[in-house]
């Protein structure tokens, strides 16, 4: 039986390596956050997660941290707000997205119909969306705290007021637009004067998305890698299959075989030119429960035999490591996480507690780099004091 061409080989350190890379970790701190490379860093990961927890800073900006240190957060919101070189709405969840990627959005956005079990008891009335439409006409940008309807009596998002739901699945359609932030809270416009007008990407077009974006932020990575690292689309296993077999076919994406794990595996062709040359990954720095590089927490396991989960779910008496935890990455590994908290009132920041990783032993070189770290995450949080768990008072110097 004839047998196919061999497939490209790639050594398993060079993954771990690519996969950093991709993300902006390989070297994580080394380089000022410019226009340019906020737009980059949007284009390779896939976007930037909103989050409203707010124990330590909003996910977006700690995200860009990780990678860039100090920068200032006015300038992240003029990029998105008013030179509108990104946008928001759903990526793996609700994202800051690279300004190019819309005409896939709006594909999305045409498509999203409120039947799931979550959306369709709760639904707005016809006369609430009307409302909501005609003020944001009538009056431009609002915010949900500008609408007035009494709340509703029942449990969990859909108890916000029937116009912030309006609003909401408003968003969701493409009928409005998130068009600036103020203390984290969305101001809505019409659509149309935040997106301004363009066509929808083809029905296949946005369903390559999930794959394409999947490893330009992963570089190498199979299936269930990218299962959940971009939820628009969430794509069902056999339309999974579908778009792998259609990309492949086309040569925009090629298997490669991992030598040291098995499986099939997959990148962009042009991911793999110079991966096998790439330098290993330095410094440290903190990575927030809601970065890319941990939007498929079991790639995170199987790569960097690091097992995460977000505690902030989890009743505080089940609680393993904290709240808020931040894993600490250096020279490309997970070999701890500790748990922040900002008082902000006191320019206080507390690390409640602070573990290392089975198997990983601190030494000089290490506590220097991490205390450098946590004082540049003092300074980006506006702290003049960091307090530290016992046993660790002399990383600060």
């Amino acid at each position: 039986m004839a047998r196919g061409p061999a497939l490209p080989q790639i050594s398993l350190q060079a993954v771990r390596r690519l996969w950093l890379h991709r993300q902006g970790l390989a070297a994580p701190r080394s380089q000022r956050l410019t226009r340019a490379r906020f737009v980059d860093h949007l284009r390779r990961t896939g976007g930037l997660q909103l989050d409203s927890v707010n124990v330590l800073d909003r996910a977006h900006y700690l995200t860009l941290w990780s990678r860039f240190g100090d920068y200032d957060r006015a300038l992240v919101d003029r990029w998105t707000y008013r030179d509108r070189v990104a946008y928001e709405h759903w990526g793996h969840e609700a994202c800051v997205l690279p300004a190019e990627r819309l005409p896939r959005s709006r594909r999305g956005m045409q498509r999203f119909a409120p039947r799931g079990a979550w959306w369709a008891d709760h639904r707005p009335s016809l006369a609430s969306t009307r409302r909501v439409l005609r003020r944001l006409r009538d009056e431009g940008p609002l915010e949900s705290a500008d609408f007035a309807a009494a709340p509703t009596s029942s449990p969990g998002w859909w108890s916000w007021k029937e116009d912030k739901r309006a609003l909401e699945i408003l968003w969701h359609q493409g009928r409005v637009a998130v068009s600036s932030r103020k203390h984290f809270r969305r101001a809505y416009d019409i659509a149309e004067r935040v997106y301004g007008e363009g066509p929808a990407a083809p029905l296949a077009a946005w369903q390559d998305g999930w794959l394409l974006d999947g490893l330009s932020g992963n570089g190498v990575a199979t299936e269930k890698h990218l299962v959940n690292y971009c939820t628009h689309p969430r794509l069902k296993a056999d339309d999974r299959r579908r778009v792998l077999a259609r990309n492949l076919k086309a040569g925009r994406v090629v298997e490669v075989s991992v030598g040291e794990r098995d499986g099939r595996w997959f990148a962009l062709p042009e991911m793999l030119e110079g991966a096998q040359r790439l330098d290993a990954p330095t410094g440290t720095t903190l990575v927030c429960p809601f970065d890319s590089l941990l939007w498929q927490r079991g790639r995170a396991e199987d790569l960097l035999d690091f097992s995460y989960r977000i505690e902030i779910y989890v009743p505080q008496p089940k609680r393993v490591y904290g709240y808020y935890v931040l894993p600490i990455l250096h020279d490309g590994r997970f070999v701890g996480r500790l748990d922040p908290k900002l008082h902000r009132e006191r320019g206080l920041l507390e690390i409640k507690s602070l573990h290392l990783e089975p198997g990983f032993t601190r030494d000089a070189d290490f506590d220097a780099r991490l205390g450098e770290t946590l004082h540049d995450l003092a300074r980006f949080v506006g702290a003049g004091d960091v307090r530290l768990p016992r046993g660790w008072k002399g990383l600060l110097g």
